[in-house]
């Protein structure tokens, strides 16, 4: 238990960092752009995102959640709860929030064609949008990461 609570603790805290950087450079950049460019970076960066090293992090950090969550029930070790709890929290702060409310807000952006007004309109509103998503994920994935390190620094405790 204490490997996929260490395991589960970083992999969160990565994907905590990943959602960072969106939140603190990457949204505040593409809105200093002009909408065009703004718009478009985004797509491309929609395509880039498509790569072994964020497949491997989303997934990786998933696969622990739902595999801490299953041992913590199973196993009953001290501090299960706090591992149950952490793992529930990332799969629904990040996991249900991206399959829910990011991926469909990039998949409807996808197609749209920056030299239409329309289109201008709703990136903006898709900045917004995005962003409160994003920052929900990497609240949840950090606070996860802090659960779950509690459920392994509660292992060592005497009975």
């Amino acid at each position: 238990m204490k490997m996929i609570s260490v395991a589960s603790a970083l992999w969160f805290a990565l994907m905590a960092g990943f959602f960072f950087a969106f939140s603190s450079t990457v949204m505040p950049g593409l809105s200093l752009a002009p909408a065009e460019l703004g718009m478009i970076a985004m797509q491309e960066i929609n395509v880039a995102v498509h790569n072994l090293l964020f497949t491997a992090g989303f997934w990786v950090a998933f696969a622990l959640a739902i595999a801490g969550a299953v041992l913590s029930v199973v196993r009953r070790q001290r501090g299960w709860p706090l591992m149950l709890l952490g793992c529930l929290v990332y799969l629904g702060g990040v996991f249900a929030v991206t399959a829910t409310g990011n991926v469909p807000l990039n998949r409807e952006l996808a197609p749209m064609s920056a030299s239409i007004s329309d289109n201008l309109a709703y990136w903006s509103q898709f900045q917004t949008d995005w962003t409160l998503l994003n920052h929900v994920r990497m609240i949840a994935a950090f606070l996860a990461a802090t659960i779950v390190l509690s459920s392994f620094l509660r292992l060592d405790e005497p009975a």
